[in-house]
């Protein structure tokens, strides 16, 4: 359990007769909106879990797919049986019993094309994501090179994984990544270094699988598939975080604050979807007072911590309790508060799932002050503090 942040200094402390009448104030808000929040992300949720994702992983034999496919989902693609209409050169297995989210494992994308089925060349045809796997060790071919022109061409978003990288010395390795996307033609932003099944003295997890999920779940945003592809994660707590970086992105965007004086309306239905989307990531079932319970207790219950600050930063900027916020320098703290928050009541909601629902009030309230606190120091440059 982290250890409580430190108080913040402030020059304009906030008295306890506004912190008592600001969580008397802020409960019935929050249940108020929690409930519309409630039934508005009903349909979103059966929405977004009604779709069905494609992801491709391709490359050579020895780039390391299967790793790669094990690393992200925990499943040996080996004993996954193949939909009718995969062959030898591409197999394409689902991951559920509807076959909503299909996994390609085949060789390059150029000489597959010719051969295959009807219903492998549908799998091709339809690909969300394609996930382009290199053996960095040996650098990239020209085949390789030509391929993966092949796969761009095709217009969807590619991911290059620079895989097996625990096998080059340290020292070389820089050398070695810029080498081999020279040799590709493209740029680290189109790309991972990984280890997707690396040496055991040197890391007993897979090396660079949060980026590859960070980067597929931004990809996936537009179309919003990002749940279905986070609930059928290995590491549910790495699934669980390109999601609470968007819903505190989209926080802070609304510009809501968790405070009364302020709309909660958007902020507040940001972070109920998030935690039913957190629930559907570790497969828990949750109703609205579940939701209730965890956003109540951190936001509530957390006047001492990140709440005060947020609190103590605004009226050091002329917000006075009751009134709209409208000054820009106002705003900007505004939406630092909602961004952070949000943050922080995902990383509470993730802990309190992967407990069992265990957690008490007071660890949650922990972990939503260390997190909410993380969360401004990276993201509140430029922002007007106290």
């Amino acid at each position: 359990m982290p250890d409580p942040e430190p108080e913040v200094p402030v020059e304009e402390p906030v008295s306890a007769e506004l912190i008592v009448r600001a969580k008397q104030d802020l409960m019935p808000a929050l249940e108020k909106h929690g409930i519309t929040a409630w039934s508005a992300t009903e349909a979103q949720l059966q929405s977004a879990l009604a779709k069905h994702l494609t992801v491709a992983f391709l490359g050579s034999a020895s780039a390391g797919k299967d790793s790669a496919i094990r690393a992200l989902f925990d499943i040996d693609f080996g004993d996954v049986s193949p939909i009718p209409g995969s062959t030898d050169r591409i197999k394409v297995a689902p991951l559920d019993e509807l076959g909503q989210v299909l996994i390609v494992n085949a060789p390059g994308f150029g000489d597959i094309r010719k051969d295959v089925d009807k219903k492998a060349r549908d799998a091709m045809d339809s690909l969300d994501i394609i996930v382009y796997v290199v053996n960095c060790e040996g650098g990239a071919t020209i085949d390789e090179k030509n391929d993966l022109d092949l796969i761009r061409a095709h217009g969807k978003p590619v991911l290059v994984c620079l895989n097996k990288i625990d096998l080059i010395r340290a020292h070389q390795r820089e050398d070695f990544i810029r080498a081999t996307l020279a040799q590709l033609g493209i740029d680290h932003k189109q790309s991972v270094v990984c280890a997707f099944d690396p040496l055991p003295q040197l890391s007993k997890e897979p090396i660079g699988v949060p980026y590859v999920i960070d980067w597929i779940s931004k990809q996936l945003e537009a179309s919003g598939k990002e749940l279905l592809f986070a609930k059928h994660l290995r590491n549910k707590v790495q699934a669980c975080e390109p999601l609470i970086q968007a819903a505190s992105r989209h926080a802070s965007i609304a510009g809501a604050i968790p405070i009364p004086g302020a709309d909660l309306a958007a902020v507040t239905a940001v972070q109920v979807k998030m935690i039913r989307d957190i629930a559907v990531v570790f497969g828990v079932p949750v109703d609205k007072d579940v939701a209730m319970f965890i956003i109540g207790e951190v936001m509530a219950g957390s006047m001492r911590g990140f709440v005060r600050w947020g609190m103590q930063a605004l009226k050091a900027a002329g917000w006075i309790p009751g009134t709209q916020l409208a000054e820009g320098a106002i705003l900007a703290i505004s939406a630092v508060v909602a961004g952070a928050t949000t943050y922080g009541v995902g990383k509470a909601a993730v802990a309190y799932f992967q407990s069992g629902k265990k957690l008490d009030g007071n660890d949650l309230r922990l972990l939503f002050n260390a997190a909410a606190f993380d969360w401004k120091r990276r993201n509140a440059a430029g922002a007007a503090t106290p």
